[in-house]
């Protein structure tokens, strides 16, 4: 029986001892990788500033032109309300009357 105790007890030291050893190798294993990587995300860091950075530079070139667009289209319809008052009231009556005609059957067939 103090075999079987002693077994297990030298037993159990060395799995503590292999296990010590195992998360020593682990912790060692983990400080390198993220050494590497830490070179790595610098880089990566850096090459996704510069795309950031050009994909904001496009952004702003498309808003600039989007509000061109949108000013000039305001113009356009200024203009052509301040010329033709009748036919544009005319329009938006005609624009309401079809939507109010889409409500009421919308809520009718519930």
């Amino acid at each position: 029986m103090n075999d079987i105790r002693a077994d297990r007890l030298i037993h159990k030291d060395a799995l503590i001892r292999d296990a010590n050893t195992l998360l020593a190798d682990v912790q060692a294993l983990l400080r390198d990788v993220a050494d590497e990587a830490g070179l790595e995300t610098t880089q990566a860091r850096a090459q996704l500033g510069a795309r950031l950075h050009a994909l904001q530079d496009r952004l702003n070139a498309q808003r600039q032109a989007a509000q061109m667009r949108v000013s000039q289209w305001v113009d356009t319809t200024d203009r052509y309300v301040h010329a033709h008052p009748w036919e544009s009231i005319g329009s938006v009556a005609a624009v309401a009357a079809v939507a109010g005609a889409l409500v009421a059957l919308a809520v009718g067939r519930r």
